[in-house]
C-alpha cells in the first residue's frame, strides 16, 4: 500500500504541477484567513507539510515568521523554489512520514488540503511526525474538507463533485472520523473556523 502511494503521488503532482496554482483563484484569500486564525506569536517557527507550491509558507513568511516548506514532489517543490522571494523561507524535498527534524523544534506546524491525498496509514505517520516535531505548548492545525459539511450545498460539493478531481485516498477520508484520529494522535482539537461556504475546515490543535 505505501509503496503504491508514493509512486501513484508523484506520478499525480508532477502532472497538476503545471495547473496547480488555478486554484489560487479560489482558494488566495483563504491563505489570509488561514495565517489570521494561527496569528503566530513574533518569532514563530514554522513547519508547512505537504507545502505544494508553497503559497502558504509565502503568507507567512512576509508576516516575518521562519517557515520551511516540506513536500514529496520535486516538480511541486521546484516551482515553489522557483518562486520565493523571502530569505526566512525554505522548502525540503522530504517524506512527511520521516521529518528530518529534532523533536519539539517547531512552534506551529500545519498540513493543508493534503491529508485528504493519503490512506489512513500515512495520514497516521504524518500527524504522529507532526506532533515530534511541535512544542509541546505548540498548536498544530489541519485545513481540509469539512467531512461533516453543515450546508446542503457544501455537503453536496464534498461528497459528490470533489470525488470527481480528488485522488483515489479522497472517498475514505471523506467518510472517516478525522477527530477520532486527532485524539488517537493525542491531539486535542481546541477550535475550529469553516472557509469557503463550508467546504473547508481550519482545525486548531494542541498536544495533550
Amino acid at each position: 500500500m505505501e509503496e503504491d502511494y508514493y509512486l501513484y503521488t508523484r506520478k499525480l503532482f508532477h502532472r497538476l504541477s503545471y495547473v496547480y496554482d488555478l486554484t489560487e483563484i479560489v482558494l488566495s484569500g483563504t491563505r489570509t484567513k488561514v495565517a489570521d486564525f494561527i496569528d503566530a506569536k513574533e518569532g514563530s517557527k514554522i513547519l508547512d507539510v505537504a507545502t505544494g507550491t508553497g503559497k502558504q509558507v509565502f503568507e507567512f513568511a512576509k508576516r516575518g515568521y521562519e517557515v520551511v516548506g516540506i513536500d514529496l514532489s520535486e516538480s511541486m517543490l521546484r516551482l515553489a523554489v522557483r518562486n520565493n522571494r523571502y530569505n526566512n523561507a525554505n522548502f525540503i524535498l522530504v517524506d512527511a512520514t520521516k521529518l528530518p527534524f529534532k523533536e519539539e523544534y517547531f512552534d506551529i506546524s500545519y498540513i493543508s488540503l493534503a491529508l485528504h491525498e493519503m490512506p489512513l496509514s500515512i495520514r497516521q505517520e504524518v500527524l504522529q511526525e507532526m506532533g515530534r516535531v511541535t512544542r509541546t505548548d505548540g498548536t498544530i492545525f489541519i485545513i481540509d474538507y469539512a467531512t461533516s459539511p453543515k450546508s446542503r450545498l457544501a455537503r453536496y460539493f464534498v461528497h459528490y463533485i470533489a470525488r470527481v478531481f480528488e485522488s483515489k485516498y479522497y472517498p475514505e477520508f471523506i467518510h472517516s472520523d478525522l477527530g477520532s484520529l486527532l485524539k488517537r494522535q493525542e491531539m486535542e482539537v481546541v477550535e475550529e473556523l469553516s472557509v469557503i461556504y463550508g467546504i473547508f475546515k481550519i482545525i486548531k490543535c494542541v498536544r495533550r
